[in-house]
């Protein structure tokens, strides 16, 4: 028996009657399912308890977007992992700002926030509530429950519990852990914090294991699309390899290329059209070239959510920039680049787009500069690139994800985007090794680093022009082709605090509190606070430097 992530099975609507959805503090809450219930050990309730614990990365609950959710206390999309991520990872950064002064979110694109920041909150408890899923599926099936492909199962529920245990370290490096000898029956137990090191290499080792003697799949099929495989776990590797330093302050970047070739080898190619990577069809990759490694699942019937693809979708259409033209009928009028951002892409310029919007040759650039156009919809005025919170004329749009078919074919119009989330992929895996050759990784090629950067850049301008030589390889322009190849992925906050730019030495549009941005914040804001709820609930919690506690 197999289960099928994308567009198979519903996602949205898993029949899981057994599952007990609660607000937690902390964790203390009610078991998922009642273990000592011999009717959950069959295949049946196995694989909706396995589908359960692959949406808690992009839905809210289990029955869609205005079902009871999994956890309470915050507005349906905040409570959704990936929506969580994208908050995190993009406001407080060059890539993003957040249009309206919603709860939080000020404080996240100026850089200024404490331990009350409701998406700290929100984040941790999603995160923690995954790994607490992942603990009980492996109670309940352990590898002599009989049920077929059990260990396959386990291996994926494994790699889940790492992965949320990866995004954890890296936003508040030292969180609670739930692991296969916490005792969370007992619900007095409350997790403790083991040190960042520790867990660190607690996460290695369990990942290491995986990659060397899982059951999972070694190569992308479309079968596999959207599960846990080994090119998942040595993506995941590569990229704490990658930021060994910053977390543990040990540098491991010839151990990040490793994991990062092992990917390339595994079968993976690069699309060659950039936007059908991000199209409401982008599952076709898994067909055609298989770049994307890892997606998070977002589908107009069955997997419907706040708090996925439709971020990055409906969140940065309105105005002039209307929905209907990329496949949606909703528009938020939220999300939108700072000129940071689009003033990175400063290559040639192409033809006008089809709405009269300025182009680049770089096919990356996906910004849209109109402001209004005229009765007979020639444009009437364009867009200043600097951008004012609250005032959605200003500043440049984007359009990188979109609700379209395959190459851009039009589609009826949906309320949800069909749009997968891509997490992990090819590209990135060759800017993670071509950054480690910068670095003078052990066993990298500076010529292989090269031709992976090429191979980005003539994808994105369609022939050789704009490539580069070994002379243009600096960390400087390793940080700016990730901002221009990877935007609004979830990767930029993390980038800018590897490469010691986060806090220090570089301005960007708000941060700081002013629209113009300041140079120097307080170091501490590269690590983000345990909430103070948590530390209420959580005795055990201990508050990251730099916050104040209520201890």
């Amino acid at each position: 028996m197999k289960i099928t992530i994308k567009k198979y099975i519903s996602l949205g609507m898993l029949s899981l009657s057994l599952l007990s959805a609660s607000c937690i503090s902390d964790l203390d809450q009610l078991p998922p399912l009642d273990k000592s219930s011999e009717s959950v050990n069959n295949p049946e309730d196995c694989l909706s308890f396995l589908a359960k614990i692959y949406s808690g990365f992009g839905l809210s609950s289990n029955i869609g977007p205005n079902g009871e959710d999994d956890l309470q206390g915050g507005d349906q999309g905040s409570l959704v992992f990936l929506r969580g991520l994208l908050s995190m990872e993009l406001y407080p950064t060059d890539e993003a700002i957040w249009n309206w002064a919603d709860q939080g979110i000020v404080e996240l694109c100026n850089v200024n926030w404490d331990y009350t920041l409701p998406y700290t909150y929100s984040f941790y408890q999603r995160a923690m509530l995954n790994v607490r899923y992942c603990k009980e599926f492996l109670d309940i099936y352990p590898v002599n429950s009989g049920i077929p492909d059990i260990e396959k199962y386990r291996d994926e529920v494994r790699v889940v519990r790492a992965m949320n245990y990866y995004y954890l370290i890296d936003l508040y490096r030292n969180p609670g852990v739930v692991w296969d000898d916490s005792p969370t029956d007992d619900k007095s137990w409350k997790p403790s914090q083991i040190g960042t090191e520790t867990l660190f290499n607690k996460i290695i080792d369990e990942l290491t294991d995986l990659s060397e003697n899982g059951n999972l799949d070694e190569t992308p099929t479309a079968a596999n699309y959207a599960r846990m495989t080994k090119p998942v776990v040595n993506t995941i590797l590569a990229k704490m390899y990658l930021n060994a330093e910053v977390y543990i302050g040990k540098a491991m970047y010839d151990k990040a290329s490793t994991y990062a070739q092992k990917v390339i080898d595994a079968g993976f190619g690069l699309e060659p059209n950039y936007k059908n990577l991000f199209c409401g069809e982008n599952h076709l990759t898994a067909t055609h070239k298989k770049e994307i490694i890892y997606a998070i699942p977002c589908d107009n019937v069955n997997a419907k959510s706040y708090g996925n693809s439709i971020m990055v979708t409906a969140a940065a259409y309105g105005g002039a920039l209307n929905p209907t033209w990329f496949g949606l009928d909703a528009s938020w009028t939220c999300l939108k680049p700072v000129q940071q951002l689009v003033n990175l892409f400063d290559g040639p310029s192409a033809v006008n787009g089809v709405h009269g919007n300025h182009l680049k040759k770089d096919t990356r650039y996906q910004f849209f500069d109109v402001k209004s156009y005229n009765p007979d919809n020639t444009v009437a005025a364009y867009r200043d690139v600097n951008t004012k919170m609250g005032d959605w004329n200003s500043g440049y749009l984007c359009y990188k994800f979109t609700n379209l078919g395959w190459d851009g074919a039009t589609v009826t119009p949906t309320a949800f985007p069909n749009t997968d989330f891509p997490l992990f992929r090819l590209a990135d895996i060759y800017l993670i090794y071509a950054e480690c050759a910068v670095r003078r990784a052990t066993g990298t090629d500076m010529t292989k680093a090269i031709g992976y950067i090429n191979d980005l850049r003539e994808r994105a301008n369609g022939d050789e022009s704009q490539n580069i030589n070994i002379s243009n390889m600096t960390l400087d322009f390793i940080l700016d082709e990730r901002a221009r190849e990877l935007y609004w992925e979830g990767q930029r906050r993390s980038d800018l605090i590897r490469f010691g730019k986060f806090t220090k030495g570089y301005a960007w549009a708000y941060k700081g509190g002013i629209p113009e941005g300041v140079e120097n914040v307080d170091d501490k804001f590269n690590i983000y606070p345990i909430s103070d709820k948590d530390l209420t609930a959580n005795p055990n919690l201990v508050q990251n430097p730099g916050y104040a506690s209520l201890k």
